[in-house]
């Protein structure tokens, strides 16, 4: 049996896995901590006998093949720059993988999920932004800095509001947490509400939820759509902490695809089932390849 360890860092809890081969034999949530160096001394504790390798996912760019964070800014602590690969490897005396961390969702959810027995897929994850990633003949596409596949970043209204990534109008500023908020609230205070919050009230029937989780489906029906059409996939699978109100968003999705349907023909769109430990599980998976 092949044991590996992965780990997703997210912007306030890390996330990890124990793979023996591909079943799950171990799991947990810790608080993410003051930085990188300390995400190191965390993933040593952790690391239990037998381990023979370590993948890690981060939210941003990385340099794969140096294990160097390039472009991290939601965790605490500066890592733009920090060699996490070759730290973790020196502390462990294991190799480690350093991949973002919707590319490790991908290959978890490809390998072992809901597109299993697939080969040419989009992938989108809804969290506290948006993120995205490609399999084309079964393989998960990278980009140079493990960037390929950033469907939150595809322009929807250029006249949108402002995103984080300096545009406008991204698929992002509506279908992310924080823009599903700000839309039902109709200002920019996200007030403590949340996007669970948010989809209760459109169960309810409440009008302004409907709308704000539709205007998020809309978005993701015009950025997937031009994706499907650009890599002429058939196949959608959405996934992360918002993604439980992917059916409140499909009819507007939808809308969208039928549209568009004599040049995208019928899109698939798939929930993920691995849930909130996609992204360690693909991790694992990556750092195997190391």
């Amino acid at each position: 049996m092949v044991m590996r360890l992965g780990i997703d860092v997210g912007g306030t809890t890390v996330k990890w896995v124990l793979l023996e081969d591909r079943n799950v034999v171990g799991s947990g949530t810790v608080p993410t901590p003051s930085g990188p160096a300390a995400v190191v001394a965390l993933v040593a504790e952790l690391l239990p006998a037998g381990v023979e390798s370590i993948g890690i996912g981060l939210p941003g760019h990385v340099d794969r093949a140096a294990g160097v964070a390039l472009f991290v800014p939601n965790p605490p602590g500066d890592w733009d720059g920090f060699p996490i690969g070759p730290a973790l490897s020196a502390r462990t005396g294991l190799p480690v993988a350093v991949v973002n961390d919707a590319r490790a969702f991908a290959l978890a959810e490809l390998r072992m999920g809901a597109a299993k027995g697939l080969s040419d897929v989009l992938f989108a994850v809804l969290g506290t932004g948006v993120g995205g990633a490609v399999a084309l003949g079964g393989e998960i596409l990278p980009g140079p800095r493990d960037n390929l596949g950033e469907v939150g970043h595809i322009t929807v209204d250029s006249y949108g509001p402002e995103c984080c990534c300096g545009n406008r109008g991204c698929v992002e500023a509506f279908a992310a947490g924080p823009g599903i908020v700000r839309t039902y609230r109709g200002d920019d205070v996200l007030g403590g509400v949340t996007p669970a919050q948010v989809a209760e009230a459109a169960r309810r029937g409440e009008r302004a939820g409907i709308e704000a989780l539709s205007r998020a489906g809309w978005a993701l029906g015009v950025g997937l759509g031009d994706a499907v059409a650009l890599l002429g996939v058939r196949t959608v699978v959405v996934g992360g902490g918002v993604a439980g109100a992917l059916d409140l968003m499909q009819p507007a999705m939808r809308d969208v695809f039928e549209r568009r349907r004599p040049l995208i023909g019928d899109v698939a769109v798939l929930p993920a089932v691995l849930g909130p430990s996609a992204g360690a599980i693909g991790a694992a998976l990556y750092g195997g390849k190391s």
